[in-house]
């Protein structure tokens, strides 16, 4: 068999695949560039971008990527389908093009943990994050099941994670969650489960039944949360960095005590509107303030506002902003805080990237090199809940000596969800 007729065959039964999926963009892609390859054609972005996506003549590929994310789509995809005799296709690194591939036995790198190692350190801390529904108040991690590789190292020996390895305090990871209760039907028993902004425990319910009775006549706590998804990923960065930390435990944010904040040292992961007993003191030294959605913050320099747009439902293959925040400073009695958040879930992974890559700890520890006390804002260009890129907007110190002073600014609602 020739090799384009081999690569007819590959082509024809990829169609079929139930692996290439239903996406109509992928699937319109894929026609795209197997008539291009079986003509013998590599098209360039700019051709597939226009002829595929919809986008200008004049469009700018340096600021929308939606042929290079969805090409990625679309090789991940092909990865998984294979005839059972190791013929497969596959999308060059670089071009845009199908084109042949034998599939290898798939080996573990050595660096890797084992399974066992894996099972150590995920099963408590799923554990921990199920507990977000009202369960155990916190799970130990074993951070340290992971061998430090060069990377690792580098990262671990940031000032931003190092001085959590130096004072001595156990360390607490944060995940913010939202409360969920239940609104049960009166007619035919059914609950329907429901996320209102104003009450965010059971506590809150209760006064909300208690003001609000005709409204809330079927309201009844259910001790569940949610959390969102970009934590999972996040989270496992985090553990890297906390390796030779010692003790770590994981907690939702709404299990976080006052005693915890003022004695441990405090890793947050989620939403910038999941801070919950942490939003105040993170922005109290800030030069930023959040809006009421929590999709916009507002420099209080520069006047500056930042929309994100992740909130908003976008069609497919459209490229959006989000917004991700890094910070790190003194607590009150020098236990330290590292707070990773974004404004939706594309921004809180790129954040998780950001906290682990040596060049963005450098950017935050030599923002606050006086003070140890830092944050830096990042745009996040996104796609299909997706982060494609990550630019720096501005790292700078925070005031350490307003974090913590008695006569802050009077306190105020943030939205929950």
């Amino acid at each position: 068999m020739s090799d384009l007729s081999a690569l007819r065959e590959a082509i024809e039964k990829a169609q079929g695949d139930l692996a290439l999926g239903r996406s109509v963009l992928v699937r319109k892609l894929f026609e795209y560039l197997a008539e291009s390859s079986l003509a013998g054609r590599s098209p360039k972005e700019t051709e597939v971008a226009i002829e595929v996506f919809g986008r200008r003549p004049d469009f700018d590929a340096t600021r929308d990527a939606v042929a290079r994310v969805y090409v990625h789509k679309l090789r991940r995809r092909l990865e998984q389908m294979g005839d059972g005799r190791g013929l497969g296709l596959t999308i060059p690194r670089g071009e845009y093009r199908l084109t042949l591939r034998e599939e290898e036995p798939v080996e573990i790198p050595p660096a890797l943990p084992s399974p066992a190692r894996w099972r150590k350190l995920l099963v408590p801390t799923l554990v921990a994050l199920a507990a977000a529904g009202g369960g155990t108040a916190a799970t130990m991690i074993y951070a340290s099941s992971f061998g430090p590789r060069p990377v690792e190292m580098a990262v671990s020996q940031s000032p931003v994670w190092q001085a959590l390895r130096d004072n001595g305090r156990p360390t607490i990871v944060v995940i913010g969650d939202y409360y969920i209760f239940g609104d049960v039907d009166q007619n035919n028993g059914g609950v329907r489960l429901v996320r209102e902004y104003t009450v965010n425990s059971a506590a809150d319910l209760d006064q909300f039944v208690r003001t609000h009775p005709e409204r809330a006549r079927g309201y009844m706590n259910l001790e569940l949360s949610y959390l969102p998804v970009g934590s999972a990923s996040v989270l496992m960065n985090v553990t890297r960095a906390l390796s030779g930390v010692g003790e770590v435990r994981v907690m939702p944010v709404s299990n976080l005590k006052t005693q915890a904040i003022r004695d441990a040292n405090v890793v947050y992961i989620g939403y910038l509107s999941g801070l919950g007993p942490l939003r105040d003191t993170v922005f109290a030294g800030s030069r930023y303030s959040i809006g009421e959605t929590y999709d916009d913050i507002l420099d209080m320099q520069t006047k500056q506002r930042f929309k994100g747009d992740g909130g908003e439902p976008h069609a497919e293959g459209f490229m959006y902003m989000d917004y991700g925040y890094l910070s790190t400073f003194t607590g009150p009695t020098g236990n330290r805080f590292v707070i990773i958040a974004g404004t939706r879930d594309a921004a809180l992974m790129q954040m998780g990237q950001n906290v682990v890559n040596p060049s963005a700890l450098d950017v935050l520890a030599k923002a606050g090199a006086e003070v140890g006390s830092a944050e830096a804002l990042y745009s996040i260009s996104s796609m299909d809940q997706v982060n494609v890129d990550s630019r720096l907007i501005r790292s700078s110190p925070l005031d350490q000596k307003a974090i913590w002073q008695d006569d802050r600014q009077a306190r105020h609602s943030f939205p929950g969800g």
